[in-house]
């Protein structure tokens, strides 16, 4: 559906090919639908894209004064997990007939099932994402990710980041080691280095099961933005005792996906990070330089610990740069001297992520010509 969209856009001329560009980009990345990612951009309001949505999937756009002003009857008649299943909101009730907003009204095996389960006619509706998410938080009481929060101030827009740092903690925060992304060597020879000693065999043996050939051919594979993060994680997961990804959205990092000593970490998506506070992230970003070494304590640090269950002897981040600018962070914490050892093959490793997140965007590309 995006696709198509995306064609409409350009012929009404309310985005360029450029901007579709990048909005695809911007898509594979941080995921959401291409309009969100046009309206973030600022390339796009939400009164063009409801219009051009109902004109897409021939289906009347409700009203957002409507959407956010639904009566608690009407939502009593939908639970809370179908709305959360179906990304839907109740608008109205007009005899056996039942009014919902969608994103996707054109699912209608979705709308098949709704009928079924409520005994009412559906009569589905589109809106965009942004507006049906913050009314999906309304009525159903559902936690808004942070980036539909600073879009529209109507939507209740505010900073991600209040807290303001001081002096001291800005010196705290100067990283031990920072080192130049452009002139790191790339090889991925001597894939095994550790040598010989007591357990190295089984190091050896696992490391083979994860090599760098596997995860290239699940990157290559990979069908999208999850499934690439997966590859990444995985991999790290493998040599280290913790591995994470994180995303730059603006002027926060955000936690993507991570493991500990081989365990999923299921909360480590709620972590923010400001780029405004001293951390290990703010340097990586602003200089797109690798950091490797001890974390200084500073609260935004402490938080990231804490996301990764435990203050780590040595973390190593490795930004992954698209067109000069950092969209993801590649996160490893263990013993120093181990991921000083694995450097080279780390930054390897995130060179081939970006490369598949690249893959996507091209592939969402020729799907729309």
């Amino acid at each position: 559906m995006s696709l198509k969209l995306g064609e409409m856009l350009i012929k009404a001329g309310l985005v360029t090919s450029a901007a579709l560009d990048d909005a695809l980009k911007s898509q594979v990345i941080f995921g959401g639908r291409l309009g969100t990612n046009l309206i973030e951009m600022g390339c796009l309001d939400e009164e063009e894209l409801a219009q051009m949505l109902s004109r897409q999937l021939r289906v009347p756009y409700v009203d957002p004064q409507e959407l956010m002003e639904v009566s608690p009857e009407v939502i009593a008649l939908v639970p809370a997990e179908m709305a959360e299943k179906y990304r839907l909101v109740p608008l109205r009730l007009e005899g056996r007939r039942l009014s919902i907003a969608m994103a996707d009204p054109s699912d209608l095996p979705a709308v098949d099932e709704i009928a079924f389960r409520t005994g009412y006619v559906i009569g589905p509706m589109v809106t965009p994402e942004i507006r049906l998410i913050a009314a999906l938080e309304k009525y159903y009481g559902f936690k808004r990710e942070i980036r539909y929060l600073p879009v529209s101030k109507e939507l209740g827009g505010r900073r991600v980041c209040s807290y303001r740092v001081t002096p001291a903690e800005v010196a705290a925060a100067a990283p031990r080691e920072v080192v130049d992304f452009s002139a790191l060597p790339g090889s991925e020879a001597d894939f095994f280095p550790w040598g010989e000693g007591e357990g190295e065999a089984a190091r050896a043996e696992a490391l083979e099961q994860c090599s760098v050939d596997a995860v290239s051919l699940e990157l290559a594979e990979a069908r999208d933005r999850d499934a690439v993060a997966a590859a990444l994680v995985g991999w790290g997961a493998s040599l280290f005792e913790r591995t994470a990804l994180c995303v730059v959205a603006g002027d926060m990092v955000k936690g993507w996906e991570a493991y500990a000593r081989g365990e999923r970490l299921e909360g480590f998506g709620a972590l923010r990070i400001g780029l405004d506070e001293p951390s290990a992230f703010q340097t990586v970003v602003r200089d797109r330089g690798i950091f490797l070494g001890a974390v200084p304590e500073t609260p935004a640090n402490r938080r990231l610990f804490d996301a990764l269950g435990g203050a780590p002897r040595g973390v190593l981040l490795v930004p992954m740069v698209m067109k000069r600018r950092v969209v993801t962070v590649l996160c490893a914490a263990d013993d120093p001297e181990r991921l000083g050892e694995r450097l080279d093959q780390f930054q390897s490793i995130a060179r081939k992520g970006i490369m598949a997140f690249e893959i996507l965007i091209l592939k969402n590309k020729i799907l729309m010509t």
